[in-house]
């Protein structure tokens, strides 16, 4: 005879339970993660905010965006910001920013430099690599259409590769319209692609006047030496950053 028989019998759990106690889990775990996330963000907020009131934690934000020992002449550091897990940009200008003047605001007068470090996600990478060559059209997602400054490409003056302090950097400068702040006019942006060694993608857009007098010349016609389609100024400016990091 079973030695239970007769006795009350322990009532199983019901799956359910046990599915109910894991969906609660995971709704906690992800309102912890938005709280994380909130907090990380307001952080991040708080510690932009305190480096646009302050020059010198201003161009320390820049640096750690890219590190740099002299600017070039004529530059200053217009700051930094973050969007965290997800890219970190830099904006240089010929300007010098007023106190608690964001990045962002776009404030320079005929000269800019913009440089983005973020994720390499998916084949972000390889389509503007692609892109650069002429090999493909501009991505939509392109990383130039989270900035203040709207571009017209109207013809590429001159595409290639360089190399600056060690890095191969893909470069394409084109000549158009530049929208800034709703102000139109025409002028040289240079999109530059370094190659480097890790799992960060590092962009960057140098913004230049059109040279006296170019409008409505064919290309060939038209100086560009000195501006941010010759190859030789595009060395020696990049030449004082650090493009993919690290210490000098």
């Amino acid at each position: 005879m079973d030695p239970s028989y007769g006795r009350p019998q322990r009532k199983q759990t019901s799956p359910w339970v046990y599915i109910g106690v894991g969906c609660g889990v995971a709704v906690l775990l992800a309102l912890a993660g938005i709280v994380g996330f909130t907090y990380l963000a307001y952080s991040k907020a708080k510690e932009m905010e305190a480096g646009f009131k302050d020059p010198k934690l201003r161009e320390a934000r820049t640096r750690e965006v890219i590190p740099y020992d002299n600017l070039p002449p004529g530059y200053y550091a217009g700051g930094a910001m973050s969007i965290p897990f997800l890219m970190d940009f830099a904006v240089l200008t010929d300007k010098e920013p007023t106190v608690g003047e964001k990045p962002d605001q776009g404030n320079y007068q005929a000269r800019s430099f913009i440089f983005m470090n973020m994720r390499h996600m998916r084949n972000n990478r390889e389509k503007m690599e692609r892109y650069l060559r002429g090999e493909a059209s501009a991505p939509e997602d392109g990383a130039w259409n989270r900035g203040n400054v709207n571009f017209h490409t109207e013809e590429v003056v001159r595409r290639g590769e360089l190399q600056v302090g060690g890095q191969k950097v893909l470069y394409q400068a084109s000549r158009g319209e530049i929208n800034h702040k709703g102000e139109r006019r025409n002028g040289v942006v240079t999109m530059v692609l370094p190659e480097c060694p890790d799992n960060r993608l590092r962009f960057g857009i140098w913004i230049n006047p059109a040279p006296a007098g170019s409008e409505g010349k064919p290309v060939a016609e038209v100086d560009y030496a000195g501006t941010a389609a010759d190859p030789a100024a595009m060395q020696d400016f990049l030449g004082h950053f650090r493009l993919c990091g690290g210490k000098g």
